[in-house]
């Protein structure tokens, strides 16, 4: 196969992609996939029929469904509108077929399904405002008594948006119906998309009996992702098993990235796609349960692969991000992709954008968010951003971490045994939640306490503790008059939320959403696993680092994260260890700034510039809260109930 523009993340899917076309005989040709519509990123919307019928698709995904210039053994038979003002609908033999009391044909096909030597009439027939409808079967023996094959479900009507319909004969004995409604921008950033319908009709072979008409085989919803993002789908027919019936393959693809992540560049911009197989049994479609699942560790693999090269791994984490998207949005059991939300709401409110009749898909692959984590701590290591690494490892907690990940983590951030070497007698006030501390070392090696009197000095190595005139820092997070209040984790937002308010009078919050996704971040309850299911809204601990009269630097884990609020619309981006700004007294730094300790894999993550990682562990660390270091990291200092409490490690 050329290797033309794919990516080499891409290109590992390739053969399992052309795979899909092959009816299992190695000398056959493929059948070429017919796209049926895209749901476009905001702002640019495709047409319906991005791709004309029976042509390959213009993607660079083309390549996998049509490795060679064959013509297909099916051409795609697009439908055609209706004539006569959708009213009515001549047959052949001067038969018309009348369109129902308040519906209006919109396309159809004119096809022999009995036999006869005449040609049916499948139709969509839709409501004035285009959100209702059905497809319909007019006999041309009996026009006057038309059938419904399928009805939009009256849960998909999207008030406020303009549906486009495709219908098209796909393969010998199967059709397809595609309402995708186009919503505008607004609506999809408020997360009220509308949800896209396919119905796929399996039509009567020359064995069915006497009677057998046309029947409703699949249905399929493609909710609407975030702005930014775009799902696309297309359906192929292909006799996989060859048994002599339409086994259906459904591509669907994931392009685009979430806000804030950067948008992918060159041949990345194409996205990743995975198949959903059908195969056609008496009873009906049966899914295929090996896919999506085996594409996927396919592409978990391929960007393995690339976290090991020095050229290739600057790229793997925003391919690893694009990744767990494509796996939260096929499957309902993804881990770390935010899971599904319980009950019927879960087609708007869960993660998971494609459903079929039966239901979410389960994928079953336990592994593979663990497998792309690792990946991309592989890649973070490559790369030598050792914090990074720690992040990418930690994401899963403890239980996920398998032989592998903890030989990598214990190679980044060797583990060191804690001892408490000083307790103050000085109480520092109690550490809140996402403020700055009350600890703060100088760089003398002396610690500062804030206590409820005012600032106390600690000399450990002489055991003395002094007031000072030092006025008291404050522990609220202020970039200018803005505040930093929380970060949260919540059920309707695909990324993690910083909240804070633009100043003292503001009413209410405003939401900056931070390059983490929804299953990534620390857990408010330390060491604890991803939860399968979305929980309501979650308040997580994280470390201020830094604040300045432009934004704010937070540490949420190993991850570092920086919100800029210089602009109209705030925004947040991945941060590298060192940082460039000055450390605050009470950050979870060092006083040069150049060592940092924060919670992470279970421990204590002290990481000093150009020095090495260690996780330390041990003593009253577990108890321990509002940490913060001296210069070169030898020492931290951190709140154990009522005191403080200088710690050394081994």
């Amino acid at each position: 196969m050329p290797d033309r523009s794919c990516p080499k993340l891409l290109r590992a899917l390739l053969p399992l992609l052309a795979a899909t076309g092959c009816d299992g005989c190695p000398s056959s040709k493929p059948y070429t996939p017919y796209t049926l519509g895209s749901a476009a990123p905001s702002g640019s919307p495709p047409p319906l029929s991005a791709v004309a019928p029976g042509a390959p698709d213009a993607g660079p995904d083309a390549d996998a469904g049509a490795p060679d210039a064959a013509a297909p053994r099916f051409a795609a038979v697009p439908s055609v509108p209706a004539p006569e003002g959708g009213k009515r609908w001549p047959l052949d033999g001067g038969a018309v077929a009348a369109a129902p009391t308040g519906r209006t044909f919109e396309t159809g096909l004119l096809l022999d399904l009995d036999g006869d030597g005449a040609r049916d009439l499948v139709a969509w027939a839709r409501a004035p405002d285009g959100l209702r409808g059905e497809l319909l079967l007019a006999p041309a023996a009996r026009p006057q008594a038309p059938r419904t094959l399928a009805a939009l479900p009256g849960d998909l009507a999207a008030q406020g948006c303009t549906p486009r319909v495709g219908l098209g004969q796909i393969g010998p004995a199967t059709l397809a119906l595609d309402f995708a409604p186009q919503c505008p921008d607004q609506q999809r950033a408020a997360g009220a998309g509308a949800t896209r319908w396919i119905a796929v009709i399996r039509l009567p072979g020359p064995a069915a009996g006497a009677g057998a008409g046309p029947e409703l085989a699949l249905e399929l919803r493609l909710r609407t992702p975030p702005p930014d993002e775009a799902l696309s789908a297309s359906l192929e027919v292909a006799d996989r098993d060859a048994d002599g019936r339409d086994d259906l393959v459904v591509s669907v693809g994931l392009s685009g990235a979430l806000r804030p992540f950067p948008a992918p560049a060159g041949t990345a911009a194409a996205g990743l796609g995975a198949p959903l197989v059908f195969l056609d049994r008496p009873a009906g479609l049966s899914r295929d349960a090996a896919q999506p699942g085996e594409a996927l560790r396919a592409l978990a693999a391929a960007l393995l692969r690339d976290a090991r090269g020095k050229a290739t791994a600057p790229a793997v984490a925003a391919s690893a991000q694009r990744l767990r998207r494509l796996h939260a949005a096929l499957c309902a059991d993804a881990a770390g992709g935010g899971g599904a939300v319980a009950g019927r709401d879960a087609t708007r409110a869960g993660e998971a954008l494609v459903w079929t009749g039966a239901g979410p898909v389960r994928c079953g692959e336990p592994g593979l968010a663990a497998a792309i984590d690792h990946a991309e701590a592989v890649a973070a290591s490559t790369r030598g951003a050792p914090l990074a690494a720690v992040a990418a490892l930690d994401r899963g907690g403890a239980e996920a971490r398998g032989k592998d990940e903890g030989k990598l983590l214990a190679k980044l951030a060797p583990p060191a045994a804690a001892r408490a070497v000083y307790r103050t007698a000085a109480a520092p006030q109690p550490a809140r939640p996402g403020a700055f501390g009350p600890l703060a070392f100088e760089a003398s090696g002396a610690l500062l306490v804030r206590t409820a009197q005012g600032v106390v000095r600690v000399d450990p190595a002489a055991s003395t503790e002094a007031a000072t005139d030092i006025p008291p820092w404050p522990a609220a997070v202020h970039a200018g008059p803005a505040e930093l209040v929380a970060v949260e984790r919540r059920c309707d937002a695909p990324t993690l939320l910083a909240l804070f308010r633009s100043s003292p009078e503001a009413v209410g919050e405003m939401e900056v959403p931070l390059p983490l996704l929804r299953g990534q971040g620390p857990r408010a309850r330390p060491g604890a696993a991803p939860p399968e299911r979305c929980a309501g809204t979650e308040r997580l601990p994280f470390s201020p680092l830094a604040a300045s009269e432009g934004g704010f630097d937070i540490a949420l884990g190993a991850a570092l994260v920086s919100i800029d609020l210089r602009a109209a619309a705030p925004t947040a981006a991945a941060l590298s260890f060192p940082l460039a700004t000055p450390a605050p007294r009470g950050a979870a730094r060092s006083p040069d700034g150049a060592t940092l300790a924060v919670p992470a894999a279970g421990g204590l993550l002290v990481a000093t510039a150009g020095g090495a990682a260690r996780l330390w562990s041990g003593g009253d660390l577990a108890q321990a809260t509002a940490c913060a270091p001296a210069n070169g990291g030898a020492r931290v200092a951190c709140v154990v109930g009522a005191a403080a409490v200088i710690f050394e490690a081994k």
